[in-house]
Formats: C-alpha cells, sequence, structure tokens
C-alpha cells in the first residue's frame, strides 16, 4: 500500500481511538469487534454508521482506557480468532452457534476476549484455515510419487459434486490421504472430471504440476471415469487407472440378491413391519429380549444386504414365530413376510447363503481398512476369489464368474498383480508399458477408492438443512480444513455415518 494513503489512515485514527490500523488498509473496530477495509475516510463515518455499531455503542460497549492488554492486542486477538475459527472447523461447528447469547457470553467470560462475529470468521479467517490446510498437504507430498483418487456424487441440493483425494507412494508406511479438493460440476461427464483433476493437481503443485509423479488413479467402473482415465494418461505419462475392488464386490453380492427373491423379500418385507411402528417392536422385545431388531440394509452400503441374510439365518425360527403372532389383514408387509417365511426351501437358501459367501461381507470390510500392505489386500481379494471357485452350486459360479468379469475389466489389475508377486519374491513380468524406477514405493498402494467415500460422508455431515446458504466456495474451504483432522486418524470405523456408495 502506498506511504501516502498509509499516512492519511493513521491521521484519519487519531480523532478515533476505538479504532486501531491492523494490517494494510484494514482497520480494527474495538467496540464492535470487526476488521474492514478502509481507503478513505469516508469508510470509517461509514462504518461507525451501521447498525452493528451503533448498536454496541447503545449497549455501552465503549473501550476504556485502563483496559487490559489482553483486550486491546489486535495480533492477540487475531491468534485467538483464528483458533476459534480451527476448531470450530475442526468440530463442524456452524458459524450461527456464535449467534446463541449464552454460548458466546460463555467463551467471552472464560476466555477475557470479545467473541467476532460470525461474518468475520468465514470472510477472514476460513480462508486462512483453508491456505494452512494446502500447506500441510503441499509439505507432506512434497516431492512424493503420488496416487489419486477421484469420484462424484449428488448433494441434497442437486448439484453435482465432485472430490479428489491424494496421497502420497511410500515404501516405508501408508501414508495419511488428503481432500484436496471439492468443487461443484455442471455436469458429469469425462470431460468435466478431467478438467477437475487438472485444476485440483494445479492446486498440489501451484508452479508446475509434476505430471510424471501421478502414478495410480482410483476410481469406480462408470464408464465415463474410465474414459476420464484414458484423457487424463495423454498428460500423465506414468498413470495407471485401477478400480475399486470393494465396489467390484458389491457388484457380486447384488448378483447373489438377484438369485433369491424369496430371501430379499423376506428382508425387505420384515424391515417394514417394524418401521414406525412401536406396539410391534414393543411386541418383538417381549418376545426375543436378547435378540436385536432385525437389520434393515441399504443397498449403497457394501454389504449390508449378506449380513442382514446371515442375521436371518441365525435366527430364522425366532423372528417367524414373531411375524406369526401379528395380524396379516391390518398390514400388507406382515402378510407378505409371513407368505415369504412359509416359502419352501426359504431356510435352505439361508444356509446355503451363510455358508458360502460370508466371506465376500468379510472381506469388503478388512481392505477398506486404511494402511494395509498391497500384498496382503490383493491376497484377501484371491482368497474370495479361490472360495467362490471352489463353492458348491449354481449361485457361487455365477457369483465366482461375476468376480471375475469385474478382475479383468479392471485396467490395472494386472499390473498391481505383477508388483505384488514381485513383493512375495516370485516371478511376474509388468506390463510394456508401465514404467517407473521406483516399484518399492507401492508397498502400500490402496485397492479401493474408500477414501473418496469418506469424504462425501464428511460433505453430508457439513451442508446440513439449516447450512444450504453456504457458497460453493465456504463449502469447498469447510470441508478440506475440515477433512484434515478427521483424515489424520490411523484407523476409521466403518459406522453408519460412512455411506459407501
Amino acid at each position: 500500500m502506498p506511504k501516502n494513503i498509509e499516512t492519511s489512515i493513521r491521521i484519519w485514527l487519531k480523532d478515533n481511538p476505538h479504532l486501531k490500523l491492523h494490517e494494510g488498509d484494514k482497520i480494527f473496530c474495538r467496540i464492535c469487534n470487526k476488521i474492514f477495509s478502509c481507503k478513505k475516510k469516508f469508510h470509517i463515518i461509514q462504518h461507525e454508521n451501521t447498525n452493528a455499531h451503533k448498536r454496541f455503542v447503545a449497549k455501552g460497549a465503549v473501550v476504556q482506557p485502563q483496559i487490559s492488554e489482553s483486550l486491546t492486542n489486535v495480533p492477540a486477538r487475531s491468534t485467538f480468532f483464528m483458533d476459534l475459527c480451527t476448531a470450530m472447523v475442526a468440530a463442524n461447528i456452524p458459524w450461527f452457534k456464535l449467534d446463541c447469547p449464552p454460548f458466546r457470553n460463555f467463551l467471552e467470560k472464560y476466555t477475557e476476549t470479545k467473541i467476532p462475529n460470525r461474518t468475520t470468521l468465514s470472510k477472514l479467517y476460513l480462508p486462512k484455515c483453508y491456505q494452512n490446510a494446502i500447506n500441510i498437504i503441499q509439505a507432506d507430498i512434497g516431492q512424493h510419487d503420488i496416487w489419486i483418487c477421484v469420484d462424484e456424487t449428488t448433494d441434497r441440493t442437486g448439484r453435482f459434486i465432485a472430490n479428489l483425494i491424494v496421497g502420497k507412494l511410500s515404501e516405508d508406511s501408508a501414508a495419511t490421504p488428503y481432500l484436496l479438493s471439492s468443487k461443484v460440476l455442471e455436469r458429469t461427464n469425462h470431460c468435466t472430471v478431467a478438467r477437475f483433476v487438472n485444476e485440483s493437481l494445479a492446486i498440489l503443485w501451484p508452479n508446475a504440476i509434476q505430471h510424471a509423479k501421478v502414478k495410480i488413479m482410483y476410481s469406480d467402473a462408470a464408464p465415463y471415469m474410465l474414459k476420464t482415465a484414458t484423457s487424463l494418461k495423454v498428460f500423465y505419462p506414468n498413470l495407471i487407472h485401477f478400480t475399486c475392488i470393494a465396489h467390484g464386490l458389491n457388484l457380486v453380492a447384488e448378483v447373489i440378491r438377484e438369485q433369491y427373491p424369496n430371501v430379499n423379500g423376506i428382508i425387505s418385507t420384515t424391515k417394514k413391519i417394524f418401521l414406525k411402528a412401536p406396539l410391534r417392536v414393543q411386541i418383538y422385545k417381549e418376545m426375543l429380549p436378547n435378540t436385536p431388531l432385525p437389520p434393515e440394509p441399504v443397498l449403497t452400503r457394501w454389504g449390508t444386504w449378506l449380513n442382514a441374510a446371515f442375521f436371518y439365518n441365525t435366527h430364522f425360527e425366532k423372528i417367524k414365530e414373531v411375524v406369526a403372532r401379528f395380524d396379516s389383514n391390518s398390514a400388507a408387509s406382515i402378510k407378505n413376510a409371513q407368505n415369504f417365511f412359509n416359502s419352501p426351501g426359504i431356510k435352505n437358501e439361508l444356509t446355503y447363503i451363510h455358508t458360502h459367501f460370508k466371506i465376500i461381507p468379510e472381506t469388503i470390510k478388512k481392505i477398506e481398512a486404511r494402511g494395509m500392505p498391497l500384498t496382503e489386500s490383493l491376497g484377501l481379494v484371491e482368497t474370495v476369489s479361490d472360495s467362490l471357485r471352489s463353492a458348491p452350486g449354481r449361485v457361487a459360479k455365477v457369483a465366482f464368474n461375476k468376480l471375475s468379469n469385474c478382475l479383468l475389466k479392471n485396467p490395472s489389475y494386472e499390473t498391481l498383480w505383477a508388483i505384488k508377486k514381485i513383493f512375495c519374491g516370485d516371478e511376474a513380468e509388468l506390463p510394456f508399458n508401465f514404467v517407473t524406477d521406483n516399484i518399492q514405493a507401492f508397498k502400500f498402494a490402496p485397492i479401493t477408492s474408500c477414501e473418496v467415500e469418506r469424504s462425501f460422508s464428511m460433505y453430508k455431515n457439513i451442508l446440513t438443512d439449516k447450512r444450504h446458504n453456504l457458497s460453493e466456495k465456504n463449502v469447498e474451504m469447510l470441508i478440506v480444513a475440515h477433512s484434515l483432522t478427521k483424515f489424520d486418524k490411523n484407523d476409521i470405523d466403518n459406522d453408519k455415518d460412512n455411506d459407501f456408495e
């Protein structure tokens, strides 16, 4: 800022002891606890005529000459404001909570600091929190090779949201993944996703994108994602595309579900019987006090349908007795459930599913975990394949063929499988188009896109029904800064909040 303007600002502030030069052309008002820009003297008059400033003056919020240094020191306040903003973002506390008088009075009482207005935090300090998060990501990635994970979802406002996760490839240990970018796409196709990936990597490397260091791209097996990877390989010569194995195992579970319409009928109709029916739930708990309520599987949550089938196999006779007690004329779901429970061979079907397919949800849960070596995770997939191949029966053959097709269509499964064999000391030949001088960096390479699914769960928790007024830019800064603390955990529980699709 030119010196003559700074000198002028200092002259303007002589008659306003409650104002103090903050930094640049920013002025801090001690009365209303706000920082505003000032390039003309009129801006000071304009600020003092605002309703907020007048309201604080009417309340007697005048700065006294003997006020403590902790209340008047602007740098100390700035540090406090920054720490407050960082804590609220990490804990996902909405800004409007600061408008609650008891909460604000509590903070001011025990911190002896004037709590800032929510607009002050969102406009001045949220960008700093976001930039700090980006700086941490850039420092940790450094000059390492990286993997990226990209996916798209639709939020509760109907917008198409794309998230990009990055993680470094290291032979020492599994690296912490980072949410690098979360943006709204005008439409979902390979062009918009490829452009989103390029723009996001420009955030990681602002000077020049290190194209040769991008080694693996993870995604689901959607056709537009396959086309996106093909487009990106033009810019990233060492890129290989790997589709999520957990998605593939879930597709196998879906094929199994389609083979058993009667079992699917029991699960869906029994779930409806106890939905919003407290009297029926009470009868259930009285008859089966030590048995939990029947599970409510969600098709977009991997493996939950199979787990529900296992539950009904274990408690079949007990639940059948409870359902038989209800009046079939009181609800269509009760009548249908009773018919399904009496279907011939239904118990045999549940036993077959429990005997031969229990390994699928168990494996999904294991490979969702972070930090698993490549040899171990691919070994689990091989175990599932061998189990389905050796299982008797028509459905097991159908499931094995589905898994084989998923692995066959995975663009880089053979590449990672060859690397796994090399790590195990076996003979293996890498594809001719795979070029790397640091193959040991793939030691902890993931085989799923679970990290981007977790980021969508965080996005869902941030963009609640009461926060739809957040701008697209603020939403991105919030989730990137918030995810930095979440993704820093060594272990993540895949609970009901992780809506893996």
